[in-house]
């Protein structure tokens, strides 16, 4: 028997009623959340290396605290066409210090940067010196409580600036001029890093590289104007440095999408408690809900628990929470979150 159109067009509407019921139902009882999962470095150290004390090995007597106005005006006149090794100390030691906050930002690492963290150095600024005797790397860990000692053992700057000048011939104004200038900044900096033992020696870093920049105006203020100051260039490689080393040690933190599910569609404690960062009073909130005779309550506070273990970094507990919730009773969301567990666990694993 055929349906009539009129009776066809009132079935869809209470079929996206409910449909519409369905979404909004599943909206005020499911959460979602955006966490931050590590991701851990290919070159990240060892888990028994969690201070760090930073100090600086490259600065000889070569290296001048430049100022900037001056070291300028010496490019300017060299026309800024040349070719130098530039040595600062300033950069140096930016290097230091932007890479001690970078890495104790990661959350990996506590890092001790002493007020004295200069090293005598006697040896031309190019020469990689030996490494550290085995009791200077232990009185140096020893006095600041460290795990680890690393140290910028090497560290150069060569800059190189061009200029050009090409002129046009304009009908209404005559000459008109257009300039062009290049800094380039080649950096070339080692690092090491000791633990105390009777092998000293965990890692060598090298870096080589060139931060480059371009401008290009009719006039010479504001070709220049463009373009970073040599000092600038100079502090700017340091902080590349640290951005180099810092991407090979630390890990790194992904946004990822995950959810956990609510009991009251208006001021749920579970919620609350994730609101207010509280993981502990929530997972005491939702251990007591898993005791739930009702398999549905009981799966749902499994799975927030699996959530709660998951942010604790216990993925095998995740894991396990997220098996429970499964088998108490079925959701789409609980399989699509055990396979995210599931490959998380197995990069982690890679990894370590």
């Amino acid at each position: 028997m055929m349906l009539s159109l009129r009776k066809v067009i009132n079935y869809k509407m209470i079929l996206f009623f409910l449909i519409g019921i369905t979404v909004i139902s599943c909206k005020s009882n499911y959460t979602i959340v955006t966490i931050e999962n590590m991701q851990h470095a290919k070159e990240e150290l060892s888990p028994d290396i969690q201070s760090i004390t930073l100090m600086n090995r490259s600065m000889s007597s070569q290296f001048q605290n430049h100022r900037e106005d001056s070291l300028q005006m010496y490019f300017y006149r060299k026309g800024f066409q040349l070719s130098n090794i530039v040595l600062d100390s300033t950069a140096a030691d930016t290097t230091i210090r932007a890479l001690a906050e970078l890495m104790f930002e990661s959350g990996r690492y506590d890092v001790v940067v002493p007020l004295e963290r200069n090293f005598k150095r006697s040896l031309s600024y190019e020469i990689l010196p030996d490494t550290l005797s085995p009791d200077q790397v232990r009185e140096i860990c020893s006095n600041f409580n460290t795990d680890a000692l690393m140290v910028l053992e090497r560290f150069s700057t060569k800059t190189m600036a061009d200029y050009s000048a090409e002129r046009f011939l304009d009908g209404a104004s005559g000459n008109v001029y257009s300039y062009n200038a290049t800094l380039d900044l080649k950096y070339d900096a080692f690092f090491r890093i000791y633990k105390p033992g009777i092998k000293t020696l965990v890692k060598e870093i090298a870096l080589r590289d060139t931060i480059y920049w371009e401008s290009v105006d009719n006039t010479h203020e504001g070709l220049f104007s463009k373009l970073p100051t040599v000092k600038q260039a100079l502090i700017n490689a340091g902080i590349k440095v640290a951005l180099d080393v810092d991407s090979k040690l630390s890990p790194t933190w992904l946004p990822e999408k995950r959810g956990y599910f609510l009991f009251k569609t208006k001021d749920d404690q579970g919620q609350k408690f994730m609101n207010e960062n509280n993981y502990e009073g929530a997972e005491k909130y939702w251990t007591e809900m898993a005791r739930s005779t009702n398999k549905k309550t009981r799966s749902k506070a499994e799975y927030n628990l699996a959530l709660i273990n998951e942010l604790n970094g216990d993925m095998d507990k995740a894991i396990e929470y997220g098996l429970k919730s499964f088998y108490s009773f079925y959701r789409y969301q609980t399989e699509s979150y055990l396979k995210k567990l599931e490959a998380r666990k197995i990069t982690l694993q890679k990894t370590e």
